[in-house]
């Protein structure tokens, strides 16, 4: 036998593993293009740009996959790029209510009034600190998302322990 041998197995904690899916819309396709662009490199599949990026947490692995219609195929595509969305990115070049408005009505819409929601207002160009201003909504819309599933996940163990304390005292009646 080796040394190794000898040595107990120490079983590593293993780290969540979530796929969550954002999507990112906004009236003007080259503003949509640049914000995708910061998690490089974009796809594009039948008008629908995907890019993907990375999250680790202390007990969790995080990927997210961004999605976002090219505007001239929005009618079509919007609802693909919502379905099953954990969150939503609004971009727009200026600060517009009226829009703002439009689009979180769409979101209510087609994934309800739960979604985590972020606007991106890029400005003129996308300068460094835009860039980071991205990365940092996408950090908050990931904390967010996982905020909200260790919530769901409480109450269903809160309602399974419910359901045990309901069966427990029922069999103490019939006795």
């Amino acid at each position: 036998m080796t040394p190794t041998d000898k040595e107990p197995k120490i079983k590593k904690a293993s780290k969540a593993k979530y796929l969550f899916k954002i999507t990112v819309v906004g009236p003007e396709d080259s503003l949509l293009d640049d914000v995708l662009s910061t998690f490089d490199p974009v796809v594009k599949v039948d008008g629908i740009r995907i890019v993907s990026a990375d999250r680790s947490t202390d007990d969790s692995e995080v990927r997210a996959v961004f999605m976002s219609p090219k505007h001239a195929a929005l009618d079509i595509l919007l609802s693909l790029t919502f379905k099953g969305a954990s969150a939503v990115i609004i971009v727009l070049k200026d600060p517009d209510p009226e829009l703002e408005t439009i689009y979180r009505n769409e979101i209510r819409e087609n994934l309800g009034t739960s979604i985590p929601t972020r606007v991106v207002t890029v400005g003129s160009s996308l300068d460094e600190f835009k860039r980071n201003e991205i990365h940092h909504y996408f950090d908050e819309l990931v904390d967010e998302i996982l905020a909200l599933r260790e919530k769901e996940h409480m109450l269903k163990e809160a309602e399974k322990d419910k359901k045990k304390k309901m069966k427990v005292s029922k069999k103490k009646r019939k006795k």
